[in-house]
């Protein structure tokens, strides 16, 4: 330590200074002989921050139950957004939170949405840079979640003025995937641990490191008869136990009522059933689940084995109960009941970010460890919503339970599949934090891993796992999965899925080589998933796959769609727009009903109506869409007659036939040509002379269909009235198209007339 003499030390005299040191040894003896007060030292403050759904606050509750189990001293201070579950959930464990206002941010170019998210998260850093102030936290521990933003984004304000009291800021990331908070998370925090390895290429080099999920030291703590006594269920019961994550989720909602009359037919079985707090104007579970429940009509007997809660507090106790677990795919949920060591059938969130819980689901049922149900869509009320067939769950369910080596074979890969000391290696990283040992090999290829330390499942080896005499341990999802590079087990490249990717694999027809490689129930659930999107760009190519993949139980979803006439937003109506279905959508949309070739009265009624649509290319391609599947093999009239005139239909071809543009002309005269009769020859003469060689063409195409359907009687005088219609066209050809086509038909004719 460097010392400093002032000028008034520098001009005390010797004798001064003897007496001032003899006064100080003085002092010093007469306090070594008196006994010492305890030094108090100021208690470590963690602040803790995360939160918009469970799956973001339990983490960040498992790590602050470990912190204080550790330490009893430090104080834990939460900071949660306002009317999230944080509020309810974290009281409850014993910490004091702070409300902040936070806001995800909105996808697409939604300028009131984004104003909203502006100053929602600008006066959420306020508070936060209040909250900081004031419990200066020598830790920011941060879970992800649009919760978490404010805070991060106010630490990272203290920390460029150096007001920060904060010492470190770790951020934990639990999907492969991590959201848009956490990557901006990435560049404030000092270390950032996930829960995969495959995360590490999303965050910056050199402070990232694989901890693992943190699991709560409750889950998987509980006996099973413990649990079934405290639950009221008989010791040799089959236990079923559904749930969809804190919130909720519909469609398994939905399918496990569905699937209860033959489920509880079986007298041994039991369905627990979470069904969340979720309450909103799209949908209400409490209420949506006691309508459909009212109306099976289930005997009393078979209700008293049905228990439905809306939510739980003590879910070890219901997974330790479980012979069998039902619910969503995300990181937390896999981990917990793979620590439990229960079987499961995976419901994966749809259009999760990187399709994370799909990733997870695949990586279960590939270990052998879980079964997967993928949701399908469907159109309710104008509402896009995702469902589940109760029917096929149940069949699931009961095809797992009634084999009971199969049952024990999926519950000991469960166990095997996941590790459980994530929770030790996070709250190590905090120590060794505060201790600021933070040194990093080189990254990615040698990912930064907290010191090894001892557990009860044995020593860590290098690569974070578990080791007995000397062995490696065995791979764990939770380690290993790497969507990164594969979507799942024996996928193709993620971007190979991306919906742009597979437009164009599918342009030429269906690859069949490829889609036994991704699953058709996994192609069909991306499919789904683009169908559903947001934004338009991508709902466009979904419809586009569901022509080209020839997915004929998409059909309703897409007549649906095309019903839809809910008005875009008013700045877009002021740009040129219509409808919240764009028209690239509309019309791709027509062109995939004409591919999958069904023709009926639900498609009839909405391509009729599309003839008036606002947008020219819809109205072609409706038309074009009436010649397609009126010249299909399952073509039908409007009263189901084969062949019958439909003079409705034809009728509103013909008033396409005044249009300006070109392009409807020639798809309604191509549509009469198919659908109509000999009269209908009457409406094309106008044509003949048509100064668009392509209107010209379609003339010609729709006179042959009439002659092939055997609907011209006179061909003698169409014969002669051919000499009328213009040959000529604009192609830079010796022979020209028009020309060509024309000879055909009078081929065509003189076979008829050829033939007796």
């Amino acid at each position: 330590m460097s010392q400093i003499t002032s000028k008034q030390d520098a001009e005390r005299s010797p004798d001064e200074e003897a007496t001032e040191v003899t006064a100080a040894t003085r002092k010093t003896d007469a306090t070594a002989a008196a006994p010492r007060p305890p030094v108090r030292k100021r208690p470590l403050t963690y602040v803790f921050t995360g939160g918009g759904t469970g799956g973001h606050v339990y983490p960040g509750l498992a790590i602050a139950d470990e912190v204080r189990a550790r330490n009893p001293e430090a104080r834990i201070v939460y900071v949660g957004a306002r009317g999230r579950m944080e509020a309810s959930l974290v009281p409850k464990r014993g910490y004091p939170i702070h409300l902040v206002y936070a806001r995800g941010l909105p996808s697409g170019r939604q300028p009131l949405a984004l104003l909203r998210f502006a100053l929602s998260t600008g006066f959420g850093v306020l508070q936060s840079l209040f909250h900081l102030t004031r419990h200066r936290p020598r830790m920011i521990v941060a879970t992800g979640g649009y919760a978490s933003s404010p805070v991060l984004l106010a630490h990272w304000i203290l920390k460029s003025l150096r007001l920060s009291g904060a010492r470190r800021c770790f951020v934990h990331e639990q999907n492969v995937v991590p959201g848009k908070v956490n990557r901006l998370a990435g560049r404030i925090a000092d270390r950032i641990g996930v829960s995969f390895e495959a995360s590490l290429r999303y965050f910056p080099p050199g402070k990232t490191t694989w901890a693992g999920y943190p699991v709560r030291r409750e889950i998987g703590a509980v006996s099973r008869d413990a649990a079934r006594t405290s639950q009221g269920l008989p010791a040799d019961a089959r236990v079923v136990f559904a749930f969809g994550a804190s919130s909720g989720a519909r469609s398994i909602n939905r399918a496990v009522v569905d699937a209860l009359p033959r489920l509880l037919a079986r007298p041994d079985i039991h369905v627990i059933h979470v069904i969340g707090q979720t309450r909103s104007p799209d949908y209400d579970a409490e209420g949506d689940t006691r309508n459909r429940l009212e109306r099976l009509d289930l005997a009393d007997e078979h209700l008293s084995r049905y228990h439905q809660s809306d939510y739980s507090h003590e879910i070890e106790k219901l997974y330790a109960a479980s012979d069998l677990v039902i619910g969503r795919a995300s990181a937390g949920v896999v981990t917990e009941i793979g620590i439990c060591g229960i079987p499961s059938i995976l419901v994966p969130l749809p259009y999760a970010p990187g399709d994370h819980q799909a990733v997870n689901a695949r990586t279960l049922e590939s270990s052998g460890a879980a079964r997967v149900v993928y949701e399908s869509i469907s159109v309710e009320d104008g509402q896009t919503i995702g469902v589940v067939d109760g029917e096929r769950l149940a069949r699931l369910v009961l095809d797992i339970l009634d084999d009971p080596a199969g049952h024990a074979a999926m519950s000991r890969r469960a166990r095997e599949t996941f590790d459980r000391n994530g929770l030790d290696r996070i709250v190590d990283q905090l120590d060794q934090m505060l201790e600021e040992r933070l040194d990093h090999p080189d990254h990615p290829d040698h990912p930064v891993r907290p010191a090894d330390h001892a557990s009860s499942n044995g020593r860590h080896d290098e690569q974070g796992g578990t080791a007995e005499s000397g062995e490696t341990a065995k791979p764990r999802a939770t380690g290993h999965a790497d969507p990164g590079g594969q979507d799942g087990p024996g996928c193709p490249p993620a971007s190979a899925l991306s919906p742009f990717s597979l437009v164009r694999r599918f342009a030429e027809g269906r690859d069949e080589r490829f889609i036994e490689s991704v699953g058709e129930d996994y192609l069909k659930y991306r499919v789904d998933g683009f169908l559903k999107n947001e934004r338009w760009p991508i709902r466009n190519e979904g419809v586009k796959l569901a022509g080209l993949l020839d997915y004929r139980d998409r059909l309703p979803f897409l007549l649906a769609l095309l019903r839809d006439r809910t008005p875009a937003p008013l700045f877009q109506r002021l740009l040129g727009g219509d409808y919240r279905q764009v028209g690239f959508i509309r019309r791709n949309a027509v062109t995939a009903i004409g591919r999958l070739g069904v023709y009926d009265a639900p498609v009839r009624a909405v391509l009729l109506d599309l003839l008036a649509d606002p947008y020219y290319e819809v109205r072609s391609a409706a038309a074009l869409a009436f010649a397609d599947l009126g010249h299909g093999s399952e073509w039908a009239g409007a009263d189901g007659d084969d062949g019958e005139r439909d003079d409705e239909v034809l009728n509103g071809l013909r008033g396409l036939l005044r249009e300006s543009s070109f392009e409807i002309r020639s798809a309604a005269i191509r549509a009469l040509g198919r659908m109509g009769d000999g009269a209908v020859t009457e409406w094309l003469r106008p044509f003949y002379q048509d100064p668009n060689g392509k209107v010209r063409q379609a003339v010609i195409d729709a006179l042959a269909d009439l002659v092939g359907r055997k609907m011209i009687v006179d061909l003698d005088g169409l014969r002669e009235e051919l000499d009328d219609i213009l040959v000529t066209s604009n192609h830079f050809e010796p022979d020209f198209p028009i020309k060509r086509t024309m000879n055909r038909l009078i081929g065509m004719i003189r076979n008829q007339q050829e033939t007796p």
